[in-house]
């Protein structure tokens, strides 16, 4: 009955991460204009499905990852689990590994923190998708005794569900990110090779 997004993040060769997000709405939600956004133009730039009914059917969101996989190679769909089950389920059916991302201080603040680094750096690329910066701009960020952070929106009406596909996405990536490099060498000098050399 609200907005569903999805979102596919690729790491780029010089360290930038792209991010590919999509979002969808039912009728029903653009006809009461809670958020005073241009629902039709988001539409138009092909940033947002308008779902005919009172509600997103799943089935939208799963043929999205369906037509995705045509053109890219996506290795794994990390997802929070809230109503969630039966996508997912159909998405394993179909061959997708999937990841759940519990939606909490432990699981998120990691990624979160790394993506405020990629985005002060310039380093996240997304063609000024107008929805995405809608989203991005609604979050604030909520943190625990401990230093940890999670995302939360700022108002009732200011959505960050296109940014928290973006994080769950970015759970598994930033792991990624961080991996090494394969393709050096490693040699063994001895004491005396440098004494000597």
């Amino acid at each position: 009955e609200d907005f569903t997004s999805a979102c596919l993040e690729f790491i780029l060769p010089d360290n930038r991460v792209f991010v590919l997000s999509h979002s969808w709405v039912p009728a029903a939600k653009v006809q009461k204009d809670n958020e005073k956004i241009d629902y039709r133009g988001f539409e138009a730039d092909g940033y947002l499905t308008i779902i005919p009914g009172e509600y997103v059917e799943y089935e939208y969101v799963y043929d999205w990852f369906v037509e995705m996989s045509r053109k890219y190679q996506i290795e794994k769909i990390t997802f929070d689990p809230a109503n969630a089950m039966r996508l997912v389920q159909d998405l394993q059916n179909y061959g997708f590994q999937t990841e759940v991302v519990r939606q909490g201080y432990i699981t998120l603040s990691d990624p979160l923190k790394n993506v405020k680094e990629l985005l002060l750096d310039g380093r996240v690329v997304y063609n000024e998708n107008k929805l995405f910066t809608w989203y991005l701009n609604n979050v604030k960020l909520v943190e625990d005794r401990n230093g940890n952070w999670l995302p939360t929106k700022q108002t009732r009406y200011r959505k960050i569900d296109g940014f928290a596909a973006f994080l769950n996405a970015h759970s598994q990536v930033y792991l990624d990110m961080t991996k090494p490099v394969e393709g050096g060498s490693v040699g063994f000098i001895s004491i005396n090779d440098l004494l000597n050399g």
